[in-house]
C-alpha cells in the first residue's frame, strides 16, 4: 500500500512472520529499500511495480539497510531486473552483503567457538539457497547523505546500528517518516498474527540504546519497519520506549543471574534460565536470544563487572564484583 505520497510499504510472506519493503517512486528517480530474499523482487516487488504502472527498470537506488538474510538475499534477483540501480550500503556491512558465506559466517555462526551455539545446518543450507546478494555495492555511504527522487523531496540517510554495526535508516522530512528496518525491535519479533516468533536480536547495546534515544528525539510521524504494522503518532515512542525497556530489562536480570549465581555460567546456561521470564516465543526460539545477550555480556566484561573462564568446551562467564 501507499503510506504517504511517494512512499509504498511492500508486504512479503516470510515463512510465519512478515517482511516489508519500501518503495519510494518520485518524478525524477524510485529508490527500494532492501530486496528481501532471491525471489522477493521476482515474485512480490515486480507484481507490485505493475500494480501501479512503474516497471523494475525504473529503479534508480537500492538501499541495504543492514547485513541480514532476508534484507539481502534478493541483490542478484534485483541486480537481472533492474540494470542500472546503484547498490549502496554501509561500509561496515558491506562485507556481509557482499558475500553469503561471509555472512554465515560472520552473523550465523558468530557464536559457535566460543559459545558452542550455532544456527542449524537446515538453516543455513535455507540461507545459501535463498540468498544471492554476490552483487558488487555501488556506493557505501555512512549517514548525513540526501538522495533526491525528486528536486524538492529530500530522503536523508541516518547511520543507526545496534542490530547490525552498518545499519541505515531513511528518512523523510517533508512527511516526517523513518523507514527503520531493524533498527529498533521492540520486546519480540512477531509472526503475522503478532504472536512472539523470537527475541529482539540486537546485537550491540551501547548502539542499539544510542538508536532508538535518536529515534525518539527524531521529529517523527510514521515509523516504517521491516516486521511491524505501521506506526504513528503515539504508537512510535510506545515502540521505542518498550525496545529500551527490554533492553534494560534483559540487562538487570542478566546482572542479578550472574552476581546470584555461585558458580560461573555458560551463554546457554544464561539463555535457558532467563529466555522464559522474558517473553512467550516458542522455547526453541529463546536461542535467539544469544545475539543481544552476548552484547550485554560483552558490555559487563569492558566494564570489569564478569569474566570469561577459558579451558575447554563453551566459554563460561562469572561475576568479578
Amino acid at each position: 500500500m501507499e503510506v504517504a505520497v511517494g512512499i509504498h510499504r511492500i508486504e512479503v510472506p516470510l515463512g510465519e512472520r512478515l517482511l516489508c519493503l519500501y518503495l519510494l517512486v518520485g518524478r525524477e528517480g524510485m529508490l527500494l529499500v532492501d530486496t528481501g530474499s532471491d525471489q522477493t523482487p521476482r515474485e512480490h516487488l515486480v507484481p507490485y511495480l505493475q500494480s501501479i504502472g512503474r516497471s523494475a527498470e525504473e529503479i534508480d537506488y537500492v538501499v541495504i539497510t543492514h547485513s541480514d538474510r532476508d534484507h539481502q538475499g534478493g541483490n542478484a534477483t534485483l541486480r537481472e531486473i533492474a540494470p542500472r540501480a546503484l547498490f549502496m550500503c554501509h561500509p561496515l556491512d558491506q562485507p556481509l552483503i557482499e558475500s553469503v558465506d561471509r555472512l554465515v559466517e560472520k552473523r550465523y555462526s558468530e557464536f559457535q567457538q566460543e559459545h558452542e551455539i550455532d544456527e542449524n545446518a537446515d538453516a543455513k543450507i535455507w540461507i545459501r539457497q535463498n540468498n544471492r546478494s554476490e552483487v558488487p555495492i555501488s556506493l557505501t555511504v555512512t549517514g548525513g547523505e540526501t538522495l533526491l527522487p525528486d528536486d524538492d523531496w529530500r530522503i536523508q540517510i541516518w547511520h543507526t546500528p545496534g542490530h547490525s554495526l552498518g545499519h541505515l535508516s531513511l528518512y523523510d522530512a517533508r512527511a516526517r517518516i523513518a523507514i527503520i528496518a531493524d533498527a529498533a525491535l521492540w520486546k519480540c519479533v512477531p509472526t503475522r498474527e503478532g504472536r512472539p516468533a523470537f527475541p529482539p536480536t540486537y546485537r550491540y547495546i551501547q548502539s542499539y540504546l544510542a538508536t532508538i534515544r535518536a529515534l525518539k528525539e527524531a521529529s517523527i510521524d510514521t515509523l516504517l519497519t521491516a516486521h511491524y504494522p505501521v506506526l504513528r503518532g503515539p504508537e512510535i515512542r510506545d515502540f521505542l520506549s518498550e525496545s529500551r525497556g527490554f533492553a534494560d530489562q534483559l540487562g538487570s536480570m542478566l546482572r542479578q543471574e550472574l552476581a546470584t549465581t555461585k558458580s560461573a555460567l555458560t551463554t546457554r546456561q544464561l539463555i535457558e534460565a532467563l529466555s522464559p521470564r522474558l517473553g512467550d516465543w516458542p522455547a526453541q526460539a529463546g536461542i535467539y536470544l544469544v545475539f543481544p545477550l552476548v552484547g550485554h555480556l560483552e558490555e559487563l566484561e569492558c566494564l570489569g563487572r564478569i569474566e570469561m573462564i577459558w579451558g575447554g568446551g563453551a566459554v563460561p562467564w562469572r561475576w568479578k564484583l
